[in-house]
């Protein structure tokens, strides 16, 4: 039987990866290009993440009972279709063990001192192989439904407990300083991490109704939208645009500076409660799609057998970065923006669903009337 998930299941899913990643890994980009006016980056950003959410919703509803690896296929041809897939199957090859590494140095510097990487590496990877093998991307949906809302209350608590740090004058001026071109720098890197709806591509096939999840995939990317924004007015707002932009992680520093009643501090724990719940909601989903999209690109009727395959050579990529900079910073600059967001994340997308629209309509053409 094959696995099922709700729409519910996929607005946590969507918005668990959406929400934690973005908020800790592309607030400085956005701040340094774009300074005080990081919150029109990031409204421009969700903006382009509501187009990939649209495109790869609408592209996954051509053929709602198959897979990206199966449908594409289909819409384009055998070659051409196994060009695409090759081409998603670098990205979820190549992001799985560039989150375990940016995970593994937040982990270190924030909680775990001293200990050594492999070990870090090797908890999140047993973690992530338990939670694929034993409920695939059910039980994977199931843990969306839990740490979702933890991750909401977490964010809304930080963005709350900030109330009495707010200096609006860090906000001023407004598009006076950066022009245009800085806001749009600003919003790429968030766009991208803003737009992992594209696994929609992937995860339509599994839903009780796949017609009817658009809604939730929209759902989800306005949410994760909306706290972003408000996270970095807050970050803005509190810290301001000479020390944030020079900072790695913005978010834990406005979480160091929440004091309450005199006595009533420390909240440093918050963002690493989002942090870990986001990253392995995002990890399981990456490594379920890679897993299952390799077995049906080989014709490998039992999917789980490929991960016995990929969490050795995930476990292996993940300690070739020398450092934080080299596995994040020039991933970023190098595959994410100027590759994934718009070939994987809008380009293909299109495509998929421009040549599809138009077999199908030609096909309905060419059906000999009653």
């Amino acid at each position: 039987m094959k696995m099922k998930i709700t729409g519910i299941q996929v607005f946590w899913l969507i918005f668990s990866m959406d929400l934690g990643m973005t908020l800790v890994m592309t607030l400085t980009p956005g701040l340094q290009a774009a300074k005080q006016d990081a919150w029109i980056s990031i409204i421009l950003a969700g903006c382009i993440a509501l187009m990939v959410a649209l495109l790869a919703t609408q592209a996954a509803h051509l053929y709602p009972g198959q897979t990206l690896v199966e449908y594409s296929q289909v819409i384009l041809g055998t070659w051409m279709g196994k060009i695409v897939v090759v081409i998603y199957l670098v990205q979820w090859y190549t992001i799985i063990p560039i989150v375990l590494r940016q995970f593994t140095d937040l982990v270190q510097i924030m909680l775990l001192q001293g200990t050594p990487k492999e070990a870090i590496i090797l908890l999140m990877v047993l973690l992530i192989v338990y939670a694929t093998f034993a409920g695939g991307i059910e039980g994977i949906g199931r843990c969306s439904e839990f740490l979702g809302p933890v991750i909401l209350i977490m964010v809304t608590l930080v963005l709350v407990a900030n109330g009495n740090n707010i200096h609006w004058k860090n906000i001023l001026p407004v598009y006076v300083d950066n022009g245009m071109k800085g806001i749009i720098k600003g919003s790429l890197a968030p766009a991208s991490y803003l737009g992992h709806s594209v696994e929609y591509l992937m995860l339509a096939s599994f839903l009780r109704r796949p017609r009817k999840g658009a809604p939730f995939a929209f759902g989800a990317v306005i949410s994760a939208v909306f706290f972003v924004l408000i996270t970095t007015v807050m970050v803005i707002a509190t810290i301001g645009v000479s020390l944030a932009p020079n900072m790695s992680y913005p978010f834990f520093g406005m979480a160091q500076k929440i004091s309450l009643f005199g006595f009533i501090d420390n909240f440093d724990a918050i963002p690493v409660v989002i942090w870990i719940s986001s990253v392995f909601i995002k990890l399981a989903v990456y490594f379920f799609v890679a897993s299952y999209g390799t077995a049906q690109f080989l014709h490998i009727r039992n999917w789980r057998v490929m991960i016995w395959f990929i969490a050795p050579v995930m476990f292996a990529f993940a300690l070739i970065p020398q450092n934080v900079t080299e596995g994040t910073t020039n991933y970023l600059q190098r595959y994410w923006v100027p590759f994934a967001l718009p070939v994987n994340m809008l380009g293909l997308p299109l495509l998929l669903l421009i040549v599809g629209k138009w077999r199908q309509a030609r096909s309905s053409a060419n059906v000999d009337p009653v």
